[in-house]
């Protein structure tokens, strides 16, 4: 129960693909005796060595998933970086690690089974920063080759990073000003703050909020699943849950701080024994008897007060007043087993979102943004007959009657309207019905979760849950196969392009295929959207990179120079270290700047336009231009023109295509061409199919052709004899055509 509910918002969809994908499965393997696990040696309360014994709930974890499996676990801490080494080398079988793309190239991941943030810590008197990006040229304390170094690493613009063995040392370099800041994991840091009774103050809200699981070394693949197949037993039969119960007050410290209850308990022996003795004297102290009675009343008064205090804190958010997710779904489970048969009345369970809060984020302030969820979750506090529940990040959940859900949310959004016009936000909502979807809460919540997400991916304002919305095996088969890493049988074929004022071919388009040895050829309309949502493009972008600058240095050494555009996903842009991997690519091939260009889609662009430009900038003073794809179907084409540094517009094929047959769209393609030659821009038309509208793209003064009247997508050595046989070639438009 605790995994999914763990999980941040809006990550429903990629959580349901893994844990699906890691249903326990039944195989023939047998473990060794022991199993190896490493860990760090300062990491509380997941992992700590103290007087020669080893501790923490990854700790007492590892033990529970090995014994279910049959094993053993025999545990090594070190300092955090030799702790790498020595998984990377063979030398420790398992490691409780944060997930992530870079390190999942190394190593097999479990299922996630914790998940925890980062944040920045710094003495109180230290210059406040909101965000990482404030920590350029800042003396930065990080463990090294955690997930925050390795995400630090990879900026644009990097901090003066002061490496550290653990966590503790980051901290120590604070305290003693060898650094200014520290970035480090806040479950950590937190708990050895409060040990050592260091004032060290947070800077800004939580990030990087990552999922905590078991990594293998990759050389070890059946121990990777037998891993995997135990701890989902172990978290099936119960055991994961009585495990975290016994860390919660650790694992969820602001919840469970109960340390000054014991002065209650202390108060009362000690009144009890001065009433006891006090009988001695009953006349003469009668009096003070009496002042001592009223003190222990008074005293177990305020126990009973703080008793109830901390269940509230335990069970509802502080600042929303709604349940807690576990709290809400035990009330749940509750009503359903005391209504089992007949069902009277079916229930729903709708899951909201505040679609537009992280924008709000960034241009209001993070006050506002809170200050938008406590007005939204007062008006859920007023509806008649609903619990509701706050998950966290603007996301919330209802449990009423089977409604109407589109009219509930228009009386909400007036609600906020009238009640501060200032405070008004968008949401998107998903619902599952009882017991129509199911008739636990757990599987009630993520079906809704999963409607949520539909909601979200296909722009809509609701959805009830379907079974059509669980991911085919296909789907399921094909993310496996990514995060796995072990990708076979992706290779790339390349689309002429035609200069039509030369009547050269002078640059191509790589366009990737996948002819995987079990699943056959997969279409790239298949794959490359299911990757994009699941944060995996990156591994497909690589090496289509890497296969660009290959081929356009293969090409220009034969006196055929051709510039090569490249698809790049909006993830590619805003998560990763895009001008890092194409720097790496022209220095392993030594490529020229000139070989390459990228081609951007409309929404990616539009996705988060000041990354964007930060990224596009340094592609710019790399010497590579930007290409805007598909041209005309998106949302913001004219405002990031100026922009952005783009060269290039690349008109979409559902204008090109039936232009001559479609007066509307040979208008948008004329006028698209027109205007982009008064802003400088190349326009490129795709989806070209016949020579008539060849023709007129050429009379209409497009710079440049392509599609299937030209060339289909060739691989490499049909696509390099192509450039070779029309090296010289000065083609009629007609003439070429035949």
């Amino acid at each position: 129960m605790y995994l999914s509910h763990r999980l941040p918002a809006g990550s429903a969809s990629v959580f349901l693909f893994l844990c699906l994908l890691l249903a326990p499965t039944v195989y023939a393997y047998e473990p060794p005796p022991q199993i190896l696990f490493g860990g760090d040696l300062a990491y509380p309360p997941l992992e700590w060595m103290e007087k020669n014994q080893v501790n923490g709930f990854n700790v007492d974890l590892a033990r529970e998933v090995a014994r279910v499996g049959g094993s053993k676990a025999e545990h090594h801490l070190g300092n955090w970086p030799d702790t790498m080494r020595a998984l990377e080398q063979g030398h420790l079988d398992v490691v409780p690690m944060y997930y992530s793309l870079e390190r999942s190239r190394k190593f097999i991941f479990t299922q996630a089974y914790l998940y925890s943030s980062h944040a920045i810590y710094a003495l109180p008197t230290t210059a406040r920063v909101s965000s990482i990006g404030d920590l350029t040229d800042k003396k930065v304390a990080v463990e090294e080759e955690s997930f925050a170094h390795q995400q630090l690493r990879h900026l644009a613009k990097k901090p003066d990073l002061v490496l550290t063995s653990n966590t503790l040392s980051a901290i120590e370099s604070v305290m003693q000003g060898s650094a200014d800041y520290a970035v480090l994991s806040s479950l950590a840091a937190d708990n050895l703050l409060r040990q050592h009774e260091w004032e060290l103050a947070r800077m800004g809200p939580p990030f990087w909020s990552r999922g905590y699981a078991f990594a293998v070394d990759k050389n070890k693949p059946e121990l990777a699943e037998w891993l995997q197949d135990s701890l989902s037993t172990a978290i099936a039969n119960g055991n994961y849950q009585t495990l975290y119960q016994k860390w919660q007050n650790d694992l969820e410290p602001a919840q469970a701080d109960n340390r000054w209850l014991p002065f209650f308990s202390s108060a009362f022996a000690l009144l009890l024994a001065a009433f006891v003795l006090g009988g001695s004297w009953y006349w003469s102290l009668k009096r003070k008897v009496e002042q001592r009675t009223q003190e222990l009343s008074e005293a177990l008064a305020q126990r009973a007060i703080a008793e109830q205090e901390l269940l509230r804190v335990a069970h509802y958010d502080a600042q929303t007043g709604l349940a807690k997710l576990p709290y809400f779904i035990d009330q749940l489970d509750d009503y359903f087993h005391a209504h089992q048969q007949p069902v009277k009345q079916e229930k729903e369970i709708l899951v909201i979102k505040l679609a537009d809060l992280d924008v709000i984020v960034r241009t209001f302030g993070f006050a506002r943004a809170e200050m938008i969820v406590s007005a939204f979750a007062n008006h859920l506090l007023k509806l008649d007959d609903a619990l509701a529940a706050y998950l966290g990040r603007g996301v919330f959940a209802l449990f009423i009657n089977k409604s109407n859900a589109l009219e509930l949310f228009d009386r909400l959004s007036s609600a906020m309207a009238v009640s501060d016009p200032g405070l008004n936000s968008q949401f998107v909502g998903g619902s599952a019905y009882w017991p129509e979807h199911g008739r636990s809460a757990g599987k009630l919540m993520r079906h809704a979760e999963t409607a949520l997400a539909m909601s979200e991916l296909r722009r809509r304002r609701w959805l009830a849950y379907e079974a059509a919305m669980e991911p085919s095996r296909v789907d399921l088969d094909i993310i496996s196969i990514f995060i796995d890493g072990n990708v076979q049988g992706i290779f790339p074929v390349f689309q002429p392009q035609l200069d039509l004022r030369s009547g050269k071919i002078t640059s191509a388009e790589v366009l990737v295929r996948w002819q995987h040895p079990r699943l056959g050829l997969v279409p790239p309309n298949v794959f490359i959207p299911l990757l994009e949502n699941s944060g995996l493009i990156e591994q497909v972008t690589e090496q289509m990179i890497d296969e660009a600058v290959r081929v356009a240095v293969i090409l220009r050494e034969r006196d055929l120079p051709c510039c090569i555009s490249i698809n790049i996903a909006a993830y590619d842009l805003i998560e990763t270290n895009l001008a890092g991997i194409v720097s790496q690519a022209l220095v392993r091939y030594q490529g020229l700047s000139s070989d390459i260009k990228l081609e951007l889609t409309e929404t990616s662009v539009a996705s988060d336009p000041q990354r964007v430009k930060q990224v596009l900038t340094q592609m710019s003073e790399l010497g590579i231009y930007a290409s805007v794809d598909d041209f005309g179907t998106g949302y913001s084409s004219l405002s990031y023109l100026s922009m952005f540094p783009i060269r290039e517009l690349k008109i979409d094929r559902t204008f090109v295509s039936d232009m001559l047959g479609n007066p509307r769209n040979h208008s948008i393609v004329r006028s698209t061409i027109l205007m982009a030659r008064e802003l400088g821009l190349v326009t490129v038309a795709e989806g070209v199919e016949d020579d008539q509208t060849l023709q007129m793209l050429k009379k209409d003064g497009c710079d440049i052709a392509q599609g299937y009247v030209i060339a289909r997508p060739l691989p490499e050595a049909e696509f390099i004899e192509f450039m070779r046989a029309h090296a010289a070639q000065v083609f009629d438009m007609s003439q070429f055509m035949k």
